[in-house]
């Protein structure tokens, strides 16, 4: 059996299957790949590989199954930053499996998910944030939360508005982000505004207004490490309310 090591557990079997870490792999590409040619461009060794042949780009990642990069050419194709799965070929620009439809040197970021392209804004570069003012438009705690936003109208979770909630007045509770170490807390989160709590958990792709009658008084605090919203009758923890 003709056995070719392409690295980081692959191998082409015959030039007929492949193989990672001795399970085959690929199977329903069989038919467009060139084994001959196939070979490793670059791997993160478990989750994150880019593969070419004579012919095309193939990349499997965390964010994607294995798959044919489209239009990207061998002959061309160039990795601009491989941990944010930022490519380049015959002129246009790809993140992760999709091919943008602007380059990605215009792109002016913004910190967390979003980027500002002239008077566009964008969410993890294709959820175009819509009415959205570019001139006042900010990433609320981008280097801990990333997907909320704020400008002069309307507050935005990831791409979407969130109508409840009043922009002027909106602000994550500062404990929330202080640095305490709290269970979840790089994902789960509470705010306020002039009328409303509201309750955010980033991977859920959530935020909610919580009930309170007494906003005033709305505040968290971290407690043999659990975090916990209170306000005068009720502790919240993810978002649900028990009273004290």
């Amino acid at each position: 059996m003709g056995r070719k090591d392409i690295g980081n557990g692959f191998a082409v079997i015959d030039d007929k299957f492949i193989l990672h870490f001795n399970s085959e792999v690929f199977r329903k590409f069989y038919h467009i790949i060139d084994f001959p040619s196939f070979e490793i461009i670059q791997s993160n060794g478990s989750t994150f590989h880019y593969f070419k042949d004579s012919r095309r780009i193939y990349l499997e990642s965390y964010m994607n199954a294995f798959c044919v990069l489209i239009d990207a050419d061998p002959i061309d194709f160039h990795i601009l930053d491989f941990e944010k799965g930022m490519t380049t070929s015959r002129g246009s620009d790809y993140v992760f499996d999709k091919k943008l439809s602007y380059r990605l040197a215009d792109v002016k970021e913004l910190g967390g998910l979003y980027q500002q392209l002239g008077d566009a804004l964008y969410c993890a570069y294709f959820q175009q944030v819509e009415r959205a003012d570019a001139a006042t438009f900010e990433v609320l705690h981008g280097e801990r939360i990333g997907n909320l936003a704020k400008d002069k109208n309307h507050v935005y979770f990831r791409a979407e508005i969130v109508d409840e909630a009043d922009a002027e007045s909106f602000k994550i509770i500062a404990e929330c982000v202080a640095g305490t170490y709290y269970r979840d807390c790089d994902h789960t989160y509470y705010a306020v505004d002039k009328q409303r709590a509201f309750y955010i958990d980033t991977i859920a792709r959530a935020i909610k207004p919580l009930k309170t009658k007494s906003l005033e008084k709305f505040r968290f605090e971290v407690c043999d490490g659990l975090g916990y919203a209170l306000d005068a009758d009720y502790r919240y923890m993810y978002g649900k309310r028990s009273r004290l």
